[in-house]
């Protein structure tokens, strides 16, 4: 094992070490992107799309994750890769336009928070094909290539008549700007594209699966170990219990994993270990998901 020397670190994290704790804290708390073999080739598609020549049928995606396992974080970092910036003619141009869905999607709702993040004036009790003239008129100035609608969650809507709607609405969006539309969702959001039959054979699915213990777990936890500053490594891809530990714990998400490792790293500081332990990982103040489910449902 290492002395506490930081060797174990990326060169800008074992800058942080000789930091008070709580700004060491304050970094493993931040948003981090940690690249892994199924992100990148999402990022790939990802990219395949924002080149695709326009064409009358332009190619969608959707990209399917259980909750907080690494979609939206997936999906900013390419958002950070192709940010919007001025032109030489005074306008935006935003190639990935990303928005969060609204929480019941419908048709008029989607036209409005495309109007709102444009900061475009319209009567928000307007008729939807009043406020779809504005957002075709919106959306085609500033020379986009992706629309990316996050956490598309169909539960709230009973009918399916309204999710067809919906879903035909972004058809009618991509076919006339003559763009891609990425949706992010679970399997939920899959079920229901799978039973709109003119809108399922457009949104290939890709999916983000949960954390198993293999190669690709133990490389992610080399990557995070990297970018925690902790004096001491814990060589958290060779210990065998640990890494078994970890992703009991997190119950297999990268998002969950991020939360935890941040908790046992911040008692691991606070405690003077500088390293994480078993005892640390059990003890550290984190709940796992399921458990808070549980404690929710006894109110």
């Amino acid at each position: 094992m290492n002395d506490m020397n930081g060797d174990h670190l990326s060169p800008k994290t074992r800058e942080l070490l000789d930091r008070p704790i709580e700004e060491r804290i304050a970094h493993i708390q931040k948003d981090s992107w940690i690249p892994y073999s199924q992100a990148n080739k999402v990022l790939q598609q990802l990219e395949d799309l924002l080149k695709h020549p326009k064409c009358d049928r332009m190619p969608n995606l959707a990209i399917c994750a259980q909750t907080n396992n690494g979609k939206t974080r997936l999906m900013k970092h390419f958002l950070s890769l192709h940010p919007a910036a001025g032109t030489s003619g005074g306008t935006i141009a935003a190639p990935v336009f990303y928005l969060q869905c609204p929480s019941i999607p419908e048709e008029s709702r989607l036209y409005s928070a495309i109007l709102l993040k444009l900061c475009k004036k319209f009567r928000p009790t307007a008729p939807a094909q009043e406020k779809l003239v504005f957002v075709l008129d919106a959306l085609s100035k500033i020379e986009i290539r992706i629309l990316a609608l996050d956490e598309v969650n169909f539960t709230e809507v009973g009918t399916a008549a309204k999710q067809k709607r919906f879903l035909n609405a972004l058809r009618y969006l991509a076919n006339e700007l003559r763009i891609s539309i990425v949706c992010l969702g679970t399997e939920e959001m899959m079920r229901v594209i799978r039973s709109v039959s003119s809108v399922e054979n457009r949104f290939p699915p890709v999916v983000l699966p949960q954390w198993h213990i293999d190669n690709e777990f133990r490389k992610l936890l080399a990557s995070f170990e990297k970018i925690i500053p902790l004096k001491s490594p814990s060589d958290l891809q060779d210990s065998t219990t640990l890494t078994a530990k970890l992703l009991t714990r997190s119950e297999g998400t990268i998002g969950e994993l991020k939360t935890l490792l941040a908790a046992a790293a911040t008692e691991a500081m606070r405690s003077g270990t500088e390293r994480l332990t078993e005892e640390i990982i059990d003890g550290c103040n984190y709940v796992p998901p399921s458990t808070r489910k549980q404690r929710l449902a006894r109110g």
